[in-house]
Order: structure tokens, then sequence, then C-alpha cells
């Protein structure tokens, strides 16, 4: 498949998709007491069954902030998906909220009670009586049984609009999710051929403005595939999503879209899914046997520590130096200034001191001035038959120069392999 600069990448995405508002429950996590990891899951699941997610809201445990959120979310989306509020003590009100909002009473499910007995039978302990509170759904609810914990969940209709409650409990929101939500979903919303695939490429040393503008014709909302930027430090991922039947029929219509943003942007992208940049490189210098000793300035060791976290085989040493004195110092006498050869010798040296093949070298001291900290950066990969050398200069604070650094650091390497080594 050719592509020009004018052409459209396919198909336009059907524009039925139900819209969603999932609304996480807990004063927890206004205080930030807690992570919120279920909404990025929701998102996930539901964006791959073919719902697209139009907000996300948080809101507290008061039954009147609670209340207020459901209106309107049943208001300006297709479907609502809540999650937490549904425990056993008095400030878990979500099914209060729900039935009020629906204008109907709580009722008593005597077959939820029974499973929720048999849940603390089968821990061998005996139920409190605040967990009755749990068998009760707001009326003419589709109550989503809950074997793996106490809560279950349910579905309440609101002007004609589905409200989904699901547990907090990230294991069992997950489990209730898959085996039960997601294919009544499917159902209520006729997604037999609205799946979601999607795949993931990932770029390092190049901004994501740039990568815009290389591959911005391709990025048009609306189109199946559909194409998304996301600028990390370091580096741009770029996020190709397909709707289809099956994941076969997804694939067919993603592999050109891969191949043309492949074309274009060449050595920039490193890897896809869970690739990382520093699980690349270790595979280069596997491949080829070759054992790295890295040295870092400014970026505190934030390179070496990608490695320590797979962990590496081919890392043989570390080190850290901190100013432009004690650099100087392990440089030796010859060495009285730092310069831009300073790096060279420097990846030199750390890689013949450490017995290693190669030496990575992240060298420069952040200066500091009235709106942050500039920098003069210089990397250098030596060793192996390989010399790569890169400077660059950036402002910013601190921890975004480190973290720039080593990922502009690590970038050189796999440079250096790729040419080297292909």
């Amino acid at each position: 498949m050719q592509f020009s600069k004018k052409q459209s990448i396919s198909t336009t995405v059907p524009s039925d998709s139900p819209v969603c508002e999932i609304i996480t429950i807990g004063s927890e996590l206004l205080l930030g007491q807690i992570m919120d990891t279920n909404t990025t899951y929701l998102a996930q699941e539901l964006g791959r069954t073919g719902i697209k997610i139009r907000f996300r809201t948080a809101v507290g445990d008061p039954i009147e902030e609670i209340k207020e959120v459901i209106r309107n979310a049943v208001e300006r989306c297709d479907m609502v998906l809540v999650t937490g509020g549904l425990g056993p003590t008095l400030d878990d009100l979500t099914r209060d909220a729900v039935a009020q909002v629906a204008g109907v009473d709580l009722e008593f499910r005597q077959d939820l009670m029974n499973r929720i007995e048999q849940a603390f039978r089968r821990s061998g302990y005996n139920m409190p009586e605040n967990n009755r509170r749990q068998a009760f759904v707001p009326e003419g609810s589709h109550a989503i049984p809950n074997p793996v914990g106490t809560a279950p969940g349910f579905i309440k209709d609101i002007d004609g609009k589905p409200v989904m409650c699901l547990p907090g409990v990230p294991r069992e929101l997950k489990y209730l999710l898959s085996r039960e939500a997601l294919p009544w979903l499917r159902n209520r919303f006729k997604l037999i051929d609205h799946q979601i695939t999607y795949k993931v490429l990932k770029t390092a040393g190049i901004a994501e403005s740039k990568v815009d503008r290389i591959i911005g014709d391709l990025i048009l909302p609306g189109q199946n595939p559909e194409v998304g930027l996301l600028a990390l430090q370091g580096g741009t991922e770029i996020r190709i999503a397909a709707r289809a039947k099956n994941e076969g029929e997804a694939y067919s219509l993603i592999d050109p879209v891969e191949m043309e943003i492949r074309s274009r942007l060449g050595k920039k992208i490193y890897g896809q899914g869970n690739d990382s940049l520093e699980g690349v490189i270790e595979s280069l210098l596997a491949g080829q046997n070759l054992t790295i000793a890295i040295i870092e300035t400014f970026s505190a060791g934030l390179a070496a520590q990608k490695f320590h976290q797979l962990p590496s085989r081919m890392l043989v040493e570390s080190r850290v130096i901190p100013d432009e004195e004690h650099l100087i110092r392990w440089l030796g006498k010859e060495n009285r200034m730092i310069n831009n050869e300073s790096a060279p010798s420097l990846a030199q040296k750390v890689y013949k001191a450490c017995n290693a093949d190669v030496g990575l070298a992240i060298l420069g001291f952040p200066k500091k001035g009235k709106h942050g900290y500039t920098l003069e950066g210089r990397v250098a990969t030596v060793g192996a038959g390989i010399q790569n050398i890169f400077s660059w200069q950036m402002g910013g604070n601190l921890l975004t120069l480190q973290n720039r650094g080593a990922a502009i650091g690590l970038n050189t390497l796999r440079l250096a392999l790729i040419e080297k080594f292909g």
C-alpha cells in the first residue's frame, strides 16, 4: 500500500461506538493515599472492546457528590462505569447513590446474600452483620455475583443508559470485567465487530514535534486504523489502533501503516510493545558477546540503573563522578581541563579500567541560572571498533536533564552498535 501526503489511511471508523465515562469513588483517591490504577486498566480494556472513553472522573465519599457526577455522566455519555464504594461500611454509598439517581429503592437479594455467606465460610470466618449491606442493589438491577470477593457488582439502567458498578479492589474488578462485564457490554451495544487492536512503536532521539512533521499526514483522527503520538522522556511512542472483527483483520489494517511509518523514521524506531531501550541494547551486546562499562556525571547513574533493572548480563561495572575536580583527577594528570575530547577519553578509560569491551561516557555539568539549569552535554561510546560521539545543549530542571541525558546516552550506544553490527 502506498501513501501520499494527501491520502487517508483506510476507511473511517464507524461513528456508532458507544461513549463511556469512568467514575472512581473514594476520598482516599482524592487525598492521594492510593494510586488509581483501575481507571487506566478500564480505559485500555474498554477501548479494545470498541467503547470510547470520553470522561474520567474521581469523586469522594459524600453521597450528594456521587449522585452529581453520576447524573452528569448519564447526561453526556451512552454508558457509565463506576468502581468503588461497594463495601460493607457506612461510607460505601455507591448502591444508595445509583438507586436515588434512578428514583428506585434498594432491594435485598437473597441469592447475593448466600454467595457472600459462602465466601466467608470458605475463608473460615463468621460473616459480620454489616456485610449484609452488600446484598442490596437498586431495584430492577442486573446483579453481577462476585466469586472472588464479597462485593457484588450490578448494572442499572438510568434514562435508558447502563450504569455499571464494579468493586474497586483491582483483583476483583479485573475478574468481573473480563468474565461478566465485557461480554454483557458487547451484547448490549452489538460490539461484535468493534474489537480494537493496537501496536505501539517506540522511538528514541527524536522529539514528538519532529515525529509529527514526518508522519503527520498519517495522523488522521477518526480513521481506521488511527495513529496517535505520546511524548515521553527521551522519545515518542506511536500508537496504531485498528477496529475489526478479530485480531487478524485488525493487523491487516495495521501492517501497511506500520511499514510506512518505519520507512520514514528508520533507525529512530528502536522497538515496539513492551520493548525497552536498555533491553534492545542488551540484546545487541549479547548478540556480539560484548560487555560494557558505563561512567556518568550529571545523569547520576540513571543510564546504568536501566541495565541493573533488567538485570543485565553484559554490564560489568558502572561509575558516577559528581564534579569536574574528581573527573580530572580520575582521568589523570595529563588532562588538566574538560573539553570536547574528554568524553571519548572517559569512555576509553572506563572500559579498559573495568576490563569491558565497550565504554559509554555521559558527560556534562549543569549550570544553575535564574530560570533553571542549562547543560552542555556530551556522550561517547568507544570500544570493539566503535566510536560514536554526540553533543547537545538543553535547559530545564535537574531531573529532566538527568533523564534526557541518560536516554540520549543509551540511544547513542544503540546507534553505534547498529552501525557497526547491523
